[in-house]
Formats: C-alpha cells, sequence, structure tokens
C-alpha cells in the first residue's frame, strides 16, 4: 500500500502522537510519501526516520493507495486540493478542535491503522463544486469541497447578489455576503450564518445569505444539478469571493458560475463511525448543558 501523508504546521503537544502516525505507516509503507512543507516543520519537532519521500506536486502522489491527513478540518479541505480527481481516499487524524471531516482522534491511531489494513472501514463520496468567475484566475484548482462565498470587503456597506439557476431568476438577496454550500460545508461557514445541516450524500446545495437586510430572505436548499449564475454589485468597486479558504478579488458585476464537479473526493470511516453519532458528539446533542 502506497501512502501519502499530508499536514500542515503542528502543535507540539500533538508531536508524540504525529510520530507514532509516521511509525504505523513505515510498518505498511517503507518510503511514503509527505507533503514537503509538512517534513520541513516536523523536523523541528522530532527526529523524521529514513525512508520518508518528500512530495510538492500533485502528481507525484497518483499512484498512492491513501493519503492521511494530520490536522483539523482545514487540513482536510487543502488535503483535496492534492488528491483531486485522482480517487485517493483520504482519512484524517484530528489533531485539531471540532473536526467534522477529519474525526479519527489521535488516541485511535492504532485503531484506525489496524482498520485501514484489515479493511474494516467504509467510503464515502463527497461533492464538490465547481467555480468561474469573470475576470478572476482560480488558478488550476476552481473547486470548492465546502462552499463558495461573495463577501464585503470592509464593514460599511451591503452587498447585493443577483441568483439565477438554470438562466430561471431566484432572488436578489442583500447581505454582507452570500454563502453556496455543499452538504459537507453545511456545518461550517453556512451553519454559523444560521444554515441547515445536511447530511453528506444529499445532492444539494445551500444559499446561506450572511445577515440578510431583509429578514425574509432565509436559506434555501436547491438541487446540485444545474447552474448557479451570481451577479453581485456594490459600491465598492471590488468583493471578495471564496473557495474554501482560498480568496480572491473579484470585481463588482462580474458573473460566478457554479456548476456540479465532474469528480468526487473519497473519505474513509472506520466501521464504528457515522454521521449521526459524529453530528451527537461534536453538537452535543442531547446533553444537558449543564453537564457539558
Amino acid at each position: 500500500m502506497r501512502i501519502a501523508i499530508f499536514g500542515k504546521k503542528i502543535d507540539s503537544a500533538y508531536a508524540e502522537s504525529v510520530k507514532h502516525v509516521i511509525r504505523r505507516v513505515l510498518d505498511t509503507d517503507a518510503h511514503p510519501l509527505i507533503y514537503a512543507g509538512f517534513l520541513e516543520d516536523l523536523r523541528l519537532h522530532l527526529t523524521v526516520p529514513g525512508g520518508i519521500v518528500p512530495f510538492s506536486n500533485h502528481l507525484e502522489i497518483a499512484d498512492c493507495d491513501l493519503m492521511l491527513v494530520v490536522g483539523g478540518d482545514g487540513s482536510m479541505l487543502e488535503a483535496a486540493t492534492w488528491v483531486r480527481d485522482k480517487g485517493i481516499p483520504m482519512l484524517g487524524i484530528n489533531t485539531g478542535r471540532l473536526g467534522f471531516l477529519s474525526h479519527v482522534g489521535h488516541e485511535e491511531i492504532d485503531l484506525a491503522m489496524d482498520a485501514v489494513g484489515a479493511g474494516r472501514v467504509w467510503h464515502e463520496e463527497r461533492i464538490l463544486l465547481q467555480v468561474a468567475a469573470e475576470g478572476v484566475d482560480l488558478g488550476d484548482f476552481p473547486y470548492a469541497l465546502n462552499e463558495v462565498a461573495l463577501t464585503k470587503r470592509d464593514t460599511s456597506s451591503m452587498v447585493s447578489v443577483e441568483v439565477q439557476r438554470d438562466r430561471r431568476f431566484v432572488n436578489t438577496y442583500w447581505a454582507d455576503g452570500l454563502i453556496v454550500a455543499t452538504p459537507t460545508g453545511s456545518t461550517a461557514y453556512s451553519l454559523s450564518a444560521g444554515g441547515p445541516i445536511i447530511m453528506p450524500g444529499a445532492e444539494v446545495v445551500c444559499l446561506t445569505p450572511i445577515a440578510p437586510h431583509n429578514l425574509n430572505d432565509r436559506p434555501l436548499v436547491l438541487p446540485l444539478a444545474g447552474e448557479l449564475e451570481l451577479r453581485p454589485e456594490s459600491r465598492e468597486n471590488q468583493l471578495l469571493l471564496t473557495l474554501d479558504a482560498r480568496t480572491h478579488a473579484l470585481q463588482a458585476g462580474a458573473r460566478v458560475t457554479i456548476t456540479p464537479a465532474p469528480f468526487r473526493v473519497r473519505l474513509i470511516h472506520l466501521e464504528h463511525q457515522d454521521y449521526f453519532s459524529a453530528i451527537r458528539a461534536k453538537m452535543h446533542w442531547g446533553v444537558d448543558p449543564r453537564n457539558r
């Protein structure tokens, strides 16, 4: 099994856990690949074993069977830009705080690696959104796993966003911005703006206005299929277009089109893990707030 490891800056409190992850990986793959930036940071915290191969281009991991992602959900979102359409499943080892994507605790490393080796896991596909924007170079990965957001650059004036779906007018939102969230992203920015929680696997997107001027403008769930067209206007010349954590300047009046991506990313879950148990644990459902 060929294994790639992705991570970013690590907290020294998790150095031993990361060391243990690497030891377990070396038991399976004598020459695993590790993201070059992460490897550089690792060397500040521990002695890196021999045999590890750094990678700095997504083409270098094309033949990998698994990507282990060390960090939180932000690391998982960034890892998606590396696996792309290669079909490489990702398993997140959580060294962050609230992990909906990176949900294997550092205390479960042995359990997770044993399960992967024995095939006692299940795979899940997550949809992405493909984005095009007039006058903006979105690079070679114009996709979003969580959400696409249009927001203003300052705190003074609102943004007006006209939305059409398959060339049929939906609404004009007067707000601080507008989020187009996938089911994966429904527990991220969209949730904090009042959007619904959507179970992964649902073939939908959610339009969630940010602090709307009209209080009747509520989150709207739409079928994934089709094309969304967004036309933002503002007193300011420039707005912000964000794909997950990647932000670009957008000229007011520029058209943004959003369609389903032609591929999906794959996540690995352990046998005992399911979406509802994760939601209950992380959202503290059914827990007396006095006992948290």
